[in-house]
């Protein structure tokens, strides 16, 4: 109860495999890694309000900010856990004078988990266990 709390009033969420929040745990998508980097670009290039800062497939990492309607700080990082299976993770920071943020961290990762399923086969979500 209490780390949902923080999440909505705090100005910090983090994905993990075993986040208290399932919309939160790490999600599982049946592609290559370059396949859902190219598709996470494809997301960004058409979002007037994201910006990307750095794209490395190197490292499974992408960053950007994003500008309205609150600015923040997205890292996603993307792994091959297996062959066309690949787990991505997502680090949202948002710069405000308060350290509220009502949930709007959440949404944003939500957000983006539901853009990237719209465009891959999804899998699941905690699935380190079963791979």
């Amino acid at each position: 109860m209490f780390r949902k709390l923080q999440n909505l009033l705090g100005n910090h969420a983090e994905t993990s495999e075993r986040h208290v929040d399932e919309r939160l745990q790490t999600h599982y998508f049946k592609a290559s890694k370059t396949k859902v980097m190219n598709e996470l670009k494809q997301i960004l290039e058409e979002e007037t309000n994201f910006k990307e800062l750095a794209f490395s497939e190197e490292r499974g990492e992408v960053t950007f900010e994003v500008k309205k309607p609150k600015n923040a700080f997205v890292v996603v990082s993307i792994v091959t856990v297996r062959h066309n299976h690949t787990a991505v993770d997502l680090n949202v920071s948002t710069e405000s004078a308060l350290p509220l943020n009502f949930g709007y961290n959440q949404r944003l990762v939500t957000s983006i988990y539901e853009r990237l399923k719209q465009r891959l086969p999804f899998l699941g979500t905690a699935m380190a266990e079963n791979l």
